[in-house]
């Protein structure tokens, strides 16, 4: 049974919500998380995302763009369910292959990744609440451009990250200079960004990291009564 994306939108703030305030006296001030050098692959696909499939010789009817359902999988012609999740497209490619070869002489086949939507992280700014799609690893400098951040608004000496500590089951709230790495080109400061990252771009008033934990209840309640909204804000691609 497929979900509605705006239960899917109140069920992650309503988790989100009771992780945060589960463990409130857990929750921990770091400084930036250390830069890491960009994969070169792109990410692994997951619900939601939408491929195309390009067979040929297609006499059966199996080329055409296919979505993953909730479980990450496909109904593809005479194979029946296709699951797909975490793979690669050219993991996707290799599988089809192996799937058709019985019923296809030599088939040459074809992968594209056309949308990618189970990749996202989460932005406030002081106006909005936006997501951006991931379909390759996004700097906070990035970021902070898609989501057309203002310096005389955004508190850019403290960008604030909000990242799910699975191993210690916390969340870690990060720290980032966006200032210095537009003043002094201290790219130290440009980390890369995980799949969930929650990133706040700060009023100028903003005082402390425990602010930060205010701002995400009500953030999160207005969500869930539907004052608020989340919007794209714009596909890394």
């Amino acid at each position: 049974m497929r979900v509605s994306k705006n239960k899917l939108i109140v069920l992650f703030f309503v988790s989100g919500l009771s992780l945060i305030f589960s463990c409130y006296r857990g929750l921990r001030y770091h400084p930036p998380p250390p830069p890491y050098i960009t994969p070169e692959t792109k990410y692994p696909v997951g619900p939601g995302d939408s491929i195309e499939v390009k067979i040929f010789p297609d006499e059966i009817g199996i080329s055409g763009v296919y979505e993953l359902d909730d479980e990450g999988k496909i109904i593809m012609p005479l194979v029946g369910a296709v699951y797909l999740v975490g793979m690669t497209s050219i993991q996707i490619k290799e599988e089809i292959v192996k799937l058709y070869t019985q019923y296809i002489k030599n088939p040459y086949v074809s992968v594209y990744i056309r949308s990618m939507k189970s990749h996202k992280i989460y932005v406030w700014t002081p106006e909005r609440v936006g997501i951006i799609f991931m379909q390759r690893p996004l700097s906070i400098l990035e970021a902070f451009i898609m989501a057309e951040g203002s310096p005389k608004d955004v508190k850019l000496s403290n960008i604030y990250i909000i990242r799910w500590n699975e191993k210690e089951k916390k969340s870690d709230i990060y720290s980032v200079n966006i200032e210095k790495i537009i003043k002094e080109g201290d790219f130290t400061q440009n980390v890369y960004l995980s799949p969930g990252d929650i990133v706040f771009l700060p009023p100028t008033n903003l005082r402390s990291a425990l602010e930060v934990l205010g701002i995400y209840s009500r953030i999160g309640f207005s969500l869930i009564y539907g004052i608020g909204g989340l919007q794209v804000i714009g596909v890394a691609k």
